[in-house]
Parts: C-alpha cells; structure tokens; sequence
C-alpha cells in the first residue's frame, strides 16, 4: 500500500513538474514572439536582463547578432536567489522553482524573432503577450513553484518582516524597470510595457487562485511534536495544538490545527504519511482568515 501511495505521490510530483515545464514555454512564447521583437520589457528579473541587454549593445557596443542573450542574464541574476531558495524554502518548490528557471531562461534564448507575430501592432502584441506570459507564469504557480526573481526574494522577506508581500515587491521592482524605460527609451516603451504588465498581472490572478485557504485540524495519538516541526519547517506554517480524548476507546489524542493553501494540503498529507500513517485529518476549504497571515505562492 505504501509503494502504491509513493507511487501516485511521484505522479503527481511529475504531472506537476510537467506543468511547470509547459508554463515556462508558454511565458517564453509570449516574450519571445510578441513583446521582445516589439521593444516592450516585462518585468521582474527577465525586465532586468532585458534592459542590461539593451544597455550593453546601445552603449557598451557590444553585438550579440541576431541571439537574445536576455535568457542568460535570467538565469545568472537567479543564481543566487536559487540559492536563497534552497537554503530557507521547501525542498519541492526548490526542484520546482530551479526547473522553471532553467526552462525559462533556455526557451527565452531558443524563441526569438526578429519581428512580432503581429507586426506593426505593438499594443496588440503588448496584450497578447501580457495574457501568454500570465497563463504561463500563473500555470507555474498553481503547480507549486515560481518563475523566480522577486518572487523568491518577496517569500524571505515575508518571514523577516510581515509587512512586507511578494506582490508589494513585484510592483517595486516593475517601477524601477519602467522608471528606467522612461529615461533610458521612449515614453512609448514605458506605456506599452505598463499595458502588457498589467494584462499579466490579471490573467495570473485569474489562473492562479492565490487566496484560496485550508483549515487542516490533524488528530494523532503521538505527541504531535514531530509533525508540528515538520508543518513549521517544510511549509512555513504555525501549528496550534491541544490535547484530547477519543469518545471510543477513551485514549488521549493530540489535535494540531494548521491554516495553510489549498496547494500545500498535498505536501502536508506526505509528511502525515512519513511521520504518523495513522493520523486522521480533515480538511475544510475556503475559510476566510483575518489577523497574521502569510499568503504563499
């Protein structure tokens, strides 16, 4: 029964990672053949790279011909966020995270054309691009993972300061890119790049549902301690627990009440299985949380 369910957890890591792989061509898509040929700069770390890259053959001289070095700056500004990531996150998103990265910064270096698909129609290709790359990244999030950048610096930083979101971060970081498009470029640049923003920003939000919250209430006959550390340290929740009785046999249980994301009840059912095959947990979806709480990708 065990390599059965060891089995479905390995399937479902895969189909996951597939996923991920699919939404990481999709957002290479979308840069690729609409925003980059139309002289429009997304956001985030591939914003970055994207102005680094324009900063290097307009001033610097350096030619790169008809490559998009864009994907090879992605990933060497990563690098040492991947390593934040690997040292303070969960070992899955880690995997997941890495994958994306890796993916997206090969698709972004494979995918380039010189002119739009829809040529001379910059804001047309400013929406279409913003809606591929939104699916693509929204994709990536609903599987687990992330895109990296910002959003890997914006989940540290939560647990350092609680004011601070990935969201707030993002907007931060998309000024100071846009904000550069301004001065370095054309009004125009900043403008469409602003429009192709905010297209992303609405289809990520609609592919992936980032506030849908569980309750999960664990009842287990050990200590609870063991499952409580793993839950605080995998999954970067707080558990609450309590002591109880089982009107049945009259046995002493331990109850821990964890509220975590929709997409984090997998990972918690497989430290269940590791660390206490026997517990009993019920899930309650889309319960409404008020006061502290870290809303994860």
């Amino acid at each position: 029964m065990e390599n059965k369910e060891k089995k479905e957890l390995l399937s479902s890591e895969a189909s996951k990672l597939g996923v991920c792989l699919c939404g990481s061509l999709i957002y290479a898509c979308g840069v690729g053949l609409f925003t980059a040929p139309s002289g429009i700069y997304s956001g985030g770390f591939v914003g970055i790279s994207q102005v680094i890259r324009t900063l290097l053959a307009r001033y610097a001289g350096l030619t790169f011909g008809d490559y998009d070095i864009a994907g090879i700056l992605n990933f060497v500004l990563n690098i040492p966020v991947l390593w934040l990531a690997f040292r303070h996150m969960s070992h899955h998103f880690f995997v997941k995270t890495l994958t994306c990265v890796v993916a997206i910064s090969f698709f972004l270096s494979l995918i380039q054309q010189p002119v739009s698909m829809l040529e001379g129609d910059v804001l047309g290709s400013a929406i279409i691009g913003g809606i591929l790359t939104g699916l693509g990244v929204g994709l990536i999030l609903y599987s687990g993972g992330s895109s990296g950048g910002v959003d890997i610096i914006g989940l540290y930083l939560m647990r350092k300061k609680p004011d601070i979101s990935v969201g707030r971060l993002g907007m931060m970081v998309n000024f100071v890119v846009y904000g550069l498009c301004l001065v370095l470029f054309d009004v125009s640049v900043a403008i469409y790049s602003i429009i192709f923003a905010t297209f992303y920003g609405v289809v990520v939000d609609r592919v992936h549902a980032q506030n849908i919250n569980m309750q999960a209430m664990i009842i287990t006959q050990t200590d609870g301690s063991a499952i409580s550390h793993a839950v605080m340290q995998q999954l970067s929740r707080g558990v609450t627990s309590w002591h109880g009785v089982g009107a049945y046999a009259e046995s002493e249980k331990t109850i821990l009440f964890v509220i975590l994301s929709k997409y984090e009840a997998g990972h918690l059912k497989q430290i269940l299985k590791e660390l206490d095959p026997h517990a009993f947990v019920v899930f309650q979806q889309g319960v409404s949380v008020h006061g502290f709480y870290q809303k994860h990708l």
